[in-house]
């Protein structure tokens, strides 16, 4: 079969400064480049300073790094620049070797202003200020919301993460009923995958997540009060960043009966094999978040094959069949997050097989080698 060229926007594309985002379009990239297919992503910079363009070239794979817009524009000036700027890439891009379709994420709306003409363009739902500010009922950011709409809008396929995301990102944006493919996301089976059983600490409980509110570290931390005066050997590891830095998690310490405050760490960010070997450890990983557009890192403990409880908004139920391969609690409830991770570190003999389970439905739903091939499928599909 003929092979692609897929032009990807994408400002976190690594070593960039990224999220869940920028290593899922690496991953793709290099996935799509191992089959034969050719690669370009456009990334606008999202820090100063860049002082000029930089292309970076590895065989089927190109980037092209591009400057953030002069700072005397001023962010709405500076954003249509850059946005603008990306397109006229593209067409270079066309140029030198003919696109078969361009995405972006419609987290920004890099693609407001148009893609290639004549050529699809896919906007893939992750999380836009759009989705996020609804969800969490924060004001509109009315100039990135407006760039994120006329991108959907403009976009002549849309596709998503996850269902939920899509239908409520789709109402919140006028176009509800335009058609749409859920393309879930992907995990490094390989890499995120069991250890040995001796490994397991007896009451470990893992967190791994940015330390925000809006995962549901607070309301974890109330149910951890329980859960310690329920069980002697219970502690609680988080692991992941901190945007509010010593200040909340200090909050977040007071949120903790005294006399259990030795029961709790906070181990910081940490690079991915040192994640796996907490993740390993875990007797129990917990990720109470209020909203997510997938749920990454709950997958990534399904796969080490550790009991797993996540949130059931959102697209928990997309990712897990509650009792099967995890619970599904509500964060808003700390009785019922206290019954969750209760029941999974005092029956072990119901926990251990359902992290097993939860092994083999990563496997069979989101492996890394599928995923490519059914983004690949998806693609061929748009250009036939």
């Amino acid at each position: 079969m003929n092979s692609l060229h897929l032009a990807i926007v994408c400002e976190e594309f690594p070593p960039a400064p990224h999220g869940g985002t920028g290593s899922s379009y690496h991953d793709l990239a290099r996935g799509l480049v191992a089959k034969g297919h050719r690669v370009t992503v456009v990334a606008p910079s999202v820090t100063r300073p860049i002082p000029r363009r930089v292309d970076e070239t590895e065989g089927l794979l190109t980037v092209h790094r591009l400057p953030r817009a002069w700072k005397v524009l001023g962010t709405r000036w500076g954003g249509i620049e850059e946005r603008l700027r990306v397109k006229r890439v593209l067409r270079e891009v066309t140029r030198r070797n003919a696109v078969s379709l361009v995405e972006a994420s419609d987290y920004n709306g890099w693609l407001s202003m148009g893609a290639l003409e004549g050529v699809p363009s896919v906007v893939k739902v992750r999380g836009s200020n759009v989705f996020f500010d609804a969800e969490l009922g924060r004001q509109r950011q009315l100039f990135e919301a407006g760039h994120e709409i006329n991108a959907l809008r403009k976009a002549s396929h849309i596709a998503s993460v996850s269902r939920y995301a899509a239908e409520k990102t789709m109402e919140l944006a006028g176009i509800a009923d335009r058609p749409f493919q859920v393309v879930y996301n992907a995990v490094d089976t390989e890499f995120f995958s069991p250890g040995g059983m001796n490994e397991v600490e007896e009451g470990l409980v893992v967190f791994v997540n940015t330390v925000c509110q809006r995962k549901g570290i607070e309301p974890l931390m109330e149910a951890m009060n329980r859960v310690f005066a329920l069980n002697p050997n219970a502690r609680l590891a988080v692991v992941g960043a901190c945007p509010g830095g010593d200040p909340y998690i200090e909050g977040l310490k007071a949120k903790v009966d005294q006399k259990f405050q030795s029961r709790v760490e906070f181990v910081g960010r940490l690079l991915r094999g040192e994640t796996l070997q907490w993740l390993r450890k875990a007797a129990v990983c917990c990720y109470p978040s209020f909203m997510e557009t997938f749920g990454i890192a709950a997958l990534e403990a399904m796969a080490v094959g550790r009991p797993t409880v996540f949130s059931k908004y959102g697209p928990g139920p997309e990712l897990i069949e509650h009792g099967v391969t995890g619970l599904l609690c509500d964060p808003h409830s700390v009785d019922d997050l206290t019954g969750c991770l209760s029941q999974l570190l005092e029956r072990r003999d119901v926990a251990e097989p359902m992290g097993a389970a939860a092994r083999q439905s990563v496997l069979a739903r989101f492996d890394l080698p599928g995923w490519i091939s059914r983004n690949e499928t998806y693609y061929r599909s748009l250009l036939s």
